[in-house]
């Protein structure tokens, strides 16, 4: 798994990556003939730490950070599962897990302390020793294929929750593109080749869709794909229009241009009186993101429909061709009352996130 500009910033020079965890505490390597595939929950992460840091501040720290909420979303719903294991118990079975990470520090002299660190080579050890400002370091596929291992550590506790609190969100960030491009990779392998062919013919527009969307409504400028179970809702809509001027990717418009094509487009045929449109119990969370190469502002909030017999949570992502002379706008929102949103909304982040303008990928 590769990690975007914005992170890479914050892990360590290749010199150390080579020197670090090369074999387990035993100090036996593994083989990329014979590793078992990875498995585990979507947003599970296992945690190997010292039991006594794990009840002390360190620890509150690590929770507070991948067990904060989920933004966006209308219930209070953790980024990760965090499922914490002493070194002496990080089993075989742990150790196929597909999210992993390590929290240590050189000060810890307890018994699982100790232990924890026999998983950093003298070499690496050296390093922290000599180097405070170096304090996180990833690898792929160390006891598993598919996996990816996240290692937090300083000389120490002070000294590595002072990194911490100065790199939360890019700590954060890792795991969420992780997941993100996992999800990817698991859509392109089933797809529904129909509905993308029509996107790209018709609205000019390269978009991953999962077998199991179908086209609800298809027009000249517009789009909407749906997938229906028992259990959720999953919708996409895409709008094509004129690309007029550039104050439409200022955020403060962004409400009223939603509500405008919600009005127009996601309305119920048989009483256009009923229509999405966006709540305003909770802000919206926009960011600049680049999307595929794409200047892109992405969104977060809350929808209901106009008459507040549904509602929920959307992500969405506005940007322009310019080539063209077209503005999209790509949303996905998520229909499942009394279920929980957070991996419902991962898989829609991830199919947008595929988004991109067939005439621009080669530029």
């Amino acid at each position: 798994m590769q990690l975007t500009n914005n992170i890479q910033g914050l892990f360590i020079s290749l010199l150390l990556l080579v020197s670090i965890m090369s074999c387990d505490s035993n100090g036996e390597s593994n083989s990329s003939a014979t590793m078992q595939n990875a498995r585990g929950e979507d947003g599970e992460i296992i945690l190997v730490m010292a039991p006594d840091q794990w009840n002390g501040a360190l620890g509150q720290q690590v929770k507070d950070l991948f067990r904060a909420n989920v933004e966006a979303i209308p219930q209070d719903e953790p980024l990760y599962d965090i499922k914490r294991t002493d070194p002496s118990k990080f089993n075989s079975v742990l150790k196929a897990s597909k999210n992993l990470m390590f929290v240590a520090t050189l000060d810890n002299n307890s018994a699982e302390g100790k232990r924890l660190k026999k998983y950093f080579t003298d070499n690496s050890i050296e390093q922290i020793k000599n180097n405070p400002d170096i304090f996180s370091f990833n690898q792929e596929d160390v006891y598993a294929k598919g996996q990816e291992v996240l290692y937090l550590f300083g000389r120490t506790e002070e000294e590595l929750m002072k990194n911490i609190e100065e790199n939360k969100e890019k700590i954060q960030q890792f795991f969420n593109k992780v997941e993100e491009e996992r999800m990817v990779e698991k859509i392109k392998k089933s797809t529904s080749k129909g509905v993308m062919n029509y996107l790209s013919s018709n609205l000019g527009l390269d978009m991953v869709i999962p077998y199991g969307f179908d086209l609800a409504v298809k027009d000249e400028n517009h789009a909407w794909i749906r997938k229906l179970d028992q259990r959720e809702e999953l919708n996409i809509w895409v709008v094509k229009m004129p690309f007029n001027d550039e104050s439409v990717f200022d955020p403060a418009n962004l409400k009223s241009l939603r509500n405008e094509l919600g009005r127009k487009y996601i309305t119920d045929k048989d009483n256009d009186s009923l229509y999405i449109t966006t709540q305003d119990q909770m802000n919206l969370v926009i960011d600049t993101v680049n999307l595929n190469g794409n200047f892109a502002l992405q969104t977060k909030g809350l929808w209901k429909y106009s008459d507040n017999s549904r509602g929920g949570a959307f992500v969405s992502y506005l940007f322009a061709n310019e080539q063209s002379g077209d503005l999209y706008y790509v949303e996905g929102y998520l229909d499942n009352p009394g279920k929980d949103k957070r991996e419902p909304m991962r898989k829609l982040e991830a199919i947008l996130s595929t988004a991109d303008i067939p005439d621009t990928i080669n530029d």
